[in-house]
């Protein structure tokens, strides 16, 4: 018996209840959205202005007064000592930039071709890294330069899984459709917060890994800051992807798009309830000789993915909801979009983008996915045996 069954379905209507009310009053929730955005640039300003205060009550504490106050002294200089450290420790901190495998246009002239290509027609955004990394992702990933977010540098992630799994044209789609949603021709406001969550994230991450008793300071209120931004922008997310596939077809039919779309979706749940969890159990048997699922990703997909298999993985993903922070929309939106009411997805076979794409590199490039993942799967050991 599901005791939880009546919450969920309570929780279910209230869900949806708020998703008809955003998307009703939209233009109040962008308002919203946005002032709430800018709250984080008046985070990172609140040290260098308590700076101001502190030294300007401090220089009065010390001056105006007949009978000296030696506690509002006291409070004015802790504050002020605080503030400058904590000032300091943001100025000279520099978001990490995202890890992964950097490759360059010598190695591989194809998918940088691919790229200059959709840049002459979108004109923007200037790539200027190229990453692939483990996880199933294709995004653009922009690294302030100072403390603000102002000036970034643009990377350009893209996971292996992502090209193990489409094929060259469902691929050079999905490229397409994000590099046009980077170039804010038609979206300027939705990508600035779309773009927004994963740079708060950067900036917790580099707080993170600092040993600085201050940087616990701005290491939890980043944290806190951009958990309640993802909520809070979660809608916007969900609205500027679905004008990255608008910009898809600029460049390839809505037959094609329809396809990469339903691709994208399946491979993608696919990965997450169906390969990954596989890989973990069959990983946990083994003592001696190590997993290596990158490798596999390709077979296992094009052997399992068969026609009444397959049908019944889109038939659930079409009529499935995203979760409330999942900042994807669901298939059903993302088709109608661009004006589709049913999936299309053929039976995954032949060469695959990776095979396309990577060329003789990519053996090398599995090897060092598959390394990173078994010294992922060490760590994660370890750390459940030190938490017992």
């Amino acid at each position: 018996m599901d005791i939880l069954g009546p919450v969920r379905a309570r929780l279910y209507k209230l869900y949806k209840c708020i998703d008809a009310v955003i998307v009703k009053y939209h233009r109040s929730y962008l308002v919203f959205a946005c002032l709430f955005a800018l709250t984080g640039y008046v985070l990172i300003l609140i040290f260098p202005a308590l700076i101001i205060i502190s030294s300007s009550q401090l220089y009065q504490s010390l001056t105006e007064n007949t009978m000296t106050d030696w506690q509002q002294i006291s409070i004015w200089s802790v504050l002020l000592a605080l503030a400058t450290l904590l000032s300091y420790r943001s100025i000279i901190t520099k978001p990490l930039q995202p890890a992964g495998l950097i490759i360059n246009d010598k190695k591989l002239p194809k998918i940088f071709h691919l790229i200059q290509s959709f840049n002459q027609h979108f004109k923007r955004p200037i790539i200027q890294r190229v990453v692939i990394t483990e996880q199933y992702e294709l995004d653009i990933i922009k690294t302030p330069r100072w403390v603000l977010p102002f000036w970034t540098h643009n990377t350009l992630v893209i996971g292996l899984p992502v090209l193990l799994c489409l094929s060259p044209k469902q691929f050079e789609c999905m490229l397409a459709r994000r590099l046009g949603q980077f170039s804010k021709h038609h979206n300027r406001l939705t990508n600035w917060l779309y773009q927004l969550r994963a740079i708060w994230r950067q900036f917790y991450l580099s707080y993170k890994k600092q040993k600085y008793p201050d940087s616990k300071i701005l290491q939890w209120l980043c944290a806190s800051y951009a958990a309640i931004y993802d909520t809070v922008t979660v809608y916007a997310a969900r609205k500027d992807e679905l004008y990255a596939d608008l910009y898809a077809m600029e460049l390839f039919n809505h037959e094609d798009v329809r396809e990469m779309i339903t691709a994208d979706m399946v491979y993608r749940d696919y990965l997450k309830n169906h390969f990954w969890p596989a890989v973990a159990k069959f990983a946990a048997t083994q003592s001696k000789s190590p997993a290596a699922p990158y490798q596999k990703i390709t077979p296992t997909i094009q052997a399992h993915l068969k026609t009444g298999k397959l049908n019944a993985l889109v038939n659930k993903i079409f009529t499935s909801y995203p979760g409330w922070q999942d900042p994807n929309p669901s298939l059903q939106k993302r088709l109608e979009n661009i004006g589709h009411d049913s999936p299309y997805m053929p039976e995954p076979q032949g060469a695959s983008a990776a095979t396309h794409y990577l060329g003789a590199a990519l053996n090398t490039v599995i090897d060092i996915m598959n390394k990173l993942w078994q010294k992922n799967q060490m760590q994660n050991k370890k750390h459940n045996k030190t938490a017992k």
